[in-house]
């Protein structure tokens, strides 16, 4: 009788959490691009950051560009029209900025940002996000920055851009064409942070939240941590550790559709391996028991992962 109760309570619990599973089928693991800016221009408090892609120009009304999801939204109501403009009108040597301009698939990210002690910060995600890119920054002047080319490593990548260093600039930067302009067009250096060591933080990351939302599960499960602590811990270390270097092996070889692809696959095999792990390495309960929990745990472990990375990279 208690489990029947104990089985009702979970059911509770999850059945809310199904809807959203649903409604949001495609949002598993997306791959994301962070950008750190640096040494940013003494008193300048908010710029404009984009990323640029060597990609033939979208028609008008095709492709996904910021805010054009909402139909009742209108950039100028938040934006800088002069600014949004500099952004519209920039195409040199077939680089123009990806979510002014459009993409072929749709990218998530904030085009403004606010400018503290010098730093700024920028997320990008979804399936839009390119593997080659450059950076650029309009500040609040009008004065445009733009980087050199970032070739992605990494699934998650994260860049470090310098506005004050020029150790990339040429000799023949082209600007684009305004007339009666005296803005300020310039190189700045970027770089994407080691691959590797991005990708050991980013484990060390998921596994510490794993382990809290699914620990916090098991206890809800009543099964005793003293006595379970060891499947508990190996299974999601081994599963945690398969999933990113896998991930990242693939992302590195064959970019990031292929990684997509196989994240999704990666999350069901773990699933149904924890599954089996779990029916036979848990202890108290039965095995259908020790099977629900797995699922539950993947579960919240999945609308964990996606509320905190809307949070975190997209700005």
């Amino acid at each position: 009788m208690k489990h029947i109760i104990r089985f009702f309570i979970v059911t509770i619990l999850v059945l809310p959490a199904i809807p959203q599973l649903i409604a949001r089928a495609d949002s598993g693991p997306k791959p994301y691009i962070t950008v750190y800016c640096h040494n940013l221009p003494e008193g300048v408090s908010e710029i404009y950051l984009d990323l640029l892609i060597d990609e033939p120009p979208l028609e008008e009304g095709y492709g996904f560009r910021f805010g054009s999801m909402d139909q009742n939204y209108d950039p100028g109501d938040y934006y800088d029209g002069e600014l949004l403009d500099i952004l519209r009108n920039y195409n040199v040597g077939g680089w123009r900025p990806a979510l002014v301009t459009g993409t072929s698939l749709p990218l998530w990210a904030e085009l403004r940002h606010v400018v503290k002690n010098g730093e700024a910060a920028s997320g990008f995600e979804y399936f839009g996000v390119p593997d080659r890119f450059k950076v650029i920054v309009v500040t609040e002047n009008g004065d445009v920055a733009v980087s050199n080319v970032i070739e992605r490593k990494a699934f998650g990548c994260v860049v470090d851009f310098d506005y004050a260093d020029q150790s990339v600039a040429s000799t023949n930067l082209e600007a684009p064409d305004y007339p009666d302009d005296d803005r300020r067009y310039g190189e700045a250096a970027a770089s994407e942070r080691n691959p590797v060591l991005h990708t050991i933080i980013q484990l060390a990351f998921t596994l510490s939240s794993t382990y809290i939302i699914e620990g916090i599960v098991l206890l809800l499960f009543r099964f005793s941590l003293r006595r379970n602590w060891k499947p508990f811990v190996f299974v999601n270390l081994g599963t945690q550790l398969a999933l990113n270097v896998f991930v990242a092996i693939i992302k590195y070889f064959n970019g990031t559709g292929a990684a997509i692809l196989a994240c999704f696959v990666a999350e069901i095999v773990i699933l149904i391996v924890e599954m089996v792990l779990y029916s036979f390495l848990l202890k108290q309960h039965s095995k259908l028991w020790r099977a629900f929990y797995a699922i539950t745990a993947n579960i919240a472990s999945f609308l964990f992962g996606f509320v905190l990375m809307n949070i975190v990279f997209v700005a």
